[in-house]
């Protein structure tokens, strides 16, 4: 974990209340989708649970394995 926990749950109440002011605001679905996701995955960094980009390197990943096997 990179940040203690009392710090954490914290920023999961602010999360939270972030959350809910975006639900109300006037923000296109889309937006509000982006503004949530990036968030969320900013609040899982924090508690070392998201490493930026890690997806779509998996996805690279197993394409290249994909790839290399058909060959």
């Amino acid at each position: 974990m990179k940040t203690q926990a009392n710090v954490v749950e914290e920023i999961n109440r602010l999360l939270a209340d972030y959350l809910r002011e975006i639900e109300n605001s006037d923000l296109k679905p889309l937006s509000a989708q982006v503004y949530q996701v990036q968030s969320k995955n900013f609040v899982r960094w924090i508690k070392d649970e998201f490493t930026p980009g890690e997806v779509k390197k998996s996805k690279r990943m197993l394409q290249e394995k994909s790839d290399s096997d058909r060959a």
